[in-house]
């Protein structure tokens, strides 16, 4: 059975893979072990270039790193969105906390807080004291996601789908594509409770063995097209 696997890439990061040592996933195999008895013919990774806060912590340059080889697998498509920096006035979730508990402690010189707070309990919301911070959201993975889906299922590329997310946003796209190709499953790679709409929309919900991460990770280095060496970044391993 032919089989594609849609891949939420900052959902699976953050939700199975940041903080452990198995972020240098492979993909195919990973694919390959949820449906160990079908051809997988389409891997498709979505993801967003990330903007790093402190140009020191090597956040854009591992993503970089995995992207690259990620790329050397000539059977998997990585399609990028991108993320938007904002900044506005937000309330405080506790008007009673001080912001030296919301920082994190490289960041906590005292005369800051001070600052900070002053300046923060002058613009009151109703009885919230408002900070001005600063907001990063990922644009374009769910919908190139969600495109993808859809285009595949009406094109009949595969016999089954899976989704490897648990953004709601999706549920819609699944529903639709199912008109195409009935057979269409998610997987929450969260450690919550998988969303009832992508639970009503989907055929089917596989879940993630505690297991698969660490037996579907790609050799220390890998080979790209040019003959160049990739290898895992450092703090992965």
């Amino acid at each position: 059975m032919a089989t594609g696997v849609y891949i939420d890439g900052l959902n699976l990061y953050y939700g199975a893979l940041r903080g452990t040592p198995f972020r240098w996933l492979d993909l195919e195999k990973f694919s390959q072990s949820l449906f160990p008895r079908d051809e997988i013919s389409i891997i498709r990774y979505f993801t967003a270039m990330v903007n790093s806060r402190d140009h020191n912590d090597g956040s854009q340059s591992r993503q970089s790193i995995y992207l690259r080889a990620v790329r050397t697998n000539p059977k998997i498509e990585v399609h990028l969105g991108h993320f938007n920096s904002t900044t506005r006035w937000k309330a405080f979730s506790n008007s009673d906390v001080h912001p030296a508990t919301l920082i994190r402690p490289d960041l906590q010189p005292e005369d800051t807080f001070k600052e900070m707070w002053t300046d923060a309990t002058s613009r009151f919301h109703g009885r919230t004291p408002l900070a001005y911070v600063r907001l990063e959201q990922e644009k374009g993975t769910d919908v190139n996601l969600a495109s993808h889906l859809v285009n595949d299922s009406v094109l009949g590329l595969c016999d089954k789908l899976l989704v490897v997310s648990n953004d709601s946003d999706l549920a819609g796209a699944i529903k639709v594509a199912r008109q195409s190709v009935p057979t269409i499953g998610i997987l929450n790679p969260q450690g919550n409770m998988t969303s009832p709409f992508l639970k009503k929309s989907a055929s089917f919900e596989l879940h993630l063995r505690s297991d698969i991460l660490e037996k579907c990770q790609m050799n220390q280095t890998v080979i790209d097209q040019n003959g160049r060496e990739i290898s895992r970044p450092k703090l992965w391993r």
